[in-house]
């Protein structure tokens, strides 16, 4: 079995419980295709998928600070289990610790170049697909999508605050970013 059928299964399985638009069927199914992209290219990092989320918010900062402690924020989990996480990071290379120039003891997490540039550049293609699907699409169909899904994102964000469960302070949900990271 493909994931492709299980994922018809699950909506089959879903769409017994509840009924809801198309458009919603739609968008659950693409959330349950990228969270298959986001272990995927974990798996393909060599990264846990808690470390691959944790490389999304680390790179998110552009310059801003996310130390050891905003990271755990963030991701949920304690302060000793986001350091342990950002040694992790450290020791394969993916991210670098430096230390504030006003005040040393606060420590800043780095995602390195290289490791940047490797995330990126395997979701180069998929950007470049998804491009390539969106000049299907008049320019004015590609505002109604846009919308629905700026919109969209929105709600669910909404919904998972409502929840207690979204991020605090997370700029690039905000940004309505697209895969992580």
């Amino acid at each position: 079995m493909t994931d492709s059928d299980g994922d018809v299964r699950a909506e089959r399985v879903e769409r017994d419980r509840m009924s809801a638009e198309e458009l919603s069927w739609s968008l659950r199914s693409l959330n349950r295709a990228s969270a298959q992209l986001e272990h995927a290219l974990a798996e393909k990092l060599g990264l846990r998928p808690l470390d691959y989320e944790a490389m999304g918010h680390i790179m998110d900062q552009d310059g801003a600070h996310l130390g050891p402690a905003e990271l755990g924020q963030r991701l949920r989990i304690s302060t000793g289990s986001a350091t342990e996480l950002a040694d992790r990071l450290e020791r394969s290379g993916h991210i670098v610790r430096t230390r504030e120039s006003s005040d040393r003891r606060r420590v800043q997490l780095v995602a390195q170049h290289h490791a940047v540039g490797r995330i990126l550049g395997e979701l180069g293609p998929l950007f470049v697909d998804l491009d390539d699907l969106s000049h299907e699409f008049s320019a004015g169909e590609q505002e109604i999508i846009q919308r629905y899904l700026r919109v969209a994102s929105e709600r669910l964000r909404e919904h998972a605050a409502r929840l207690g469960t979204a991020p605090p302070d997370d700029k690039r949900q905000a940004r309505g970013a697209g895969p992580r990271p």
